[in-house]
């Protein structure tokens, strides 16, 4: 049956696949059994309850933000870093999509999804204002920028087109991401240049 991590990996991966078709109320321990090939008492025996479960695929979610933190090397070009980071984010964002919708459909009437799913944002800001104030010492941003600010509407733009990307990917509703990449990061990153005197 493999390693206990085996399972566990294999128990979160349906845990998220559900999540995304099924949303928190509607994952239920039978449907995660079937979809894991475990039993129910497997799921119990690993997990506690579904709150756990959360827990533990969002803690995978967060190592995964700080590996990208830690192997993010800044090319000393603010347009470049910031298209590199929003490319990765794209990919953050479609390879955990169940999270970030879940936080977005039923949140508001499970405190415990939203008190779990907060975290990603959360750590995601605290990585990239760390970032942010790495290129404002280096000389690629302008010293006087407002580094809270600025990754906070960095956040918004990247998540807004994010979440209306998953949302409605047949609706026209946000930008490809070519598109995205080339216009609006950039616009938004010339902005954090240093002025020429």
């Amino acid at each position: 049956m493999g390693t206990k991590q085996e399972t566990d990996q294999r128990i979160l991966l349906a845990f998220s696949e559900l999540l995304l078709k099924y949303g928190y109320r509607g994952t239920t321990t039978r449907k995660l059994a079937t979809r894991a090939g475990v039993n129910e008492s497997t799921i119990f025996r690993h997990f506690q309850d579904k709150r756990h479960l959360l827990e533990q695929l969002i803690t995978g979610y967060l190592a995964d933000i700080d590996r990208i933190g830690e192997v993010f090397q800044m090319s000393g070009d603010v347009v470049f870093d910031l298209q590199r980071i929003a490319e990765l984010y794209i990919d953050f964002v479609r390879q955990h999509q169940s999270i970030f919708l879940l936080d977005l459909r039923e949140s508001y009437q499970f405190a415990e999804v939203r008190r779990i799913a907060e975290k990603l944002p959360l750590r995601l800001r605290e990585s990239l204002t760390g970032t942010f104030h790495k290129m404002v010492a280096s000389g690629e941003m302008a010293a006087d920028v407002n580094v809270s600010q600025e990754v906070d509407n960095f956040i918004l733009i990247n998540f807004g087109n994010a979440v209306f990307r998953s949302l409605y990917p047949h609706g026209g509703i946000g930008i490809v991401r070519r598109q995205f990449l080339r216009e609006n990061v950039r616009t938004f990153a010339q902005h954090l240049r240093p002025r020429e005197i």
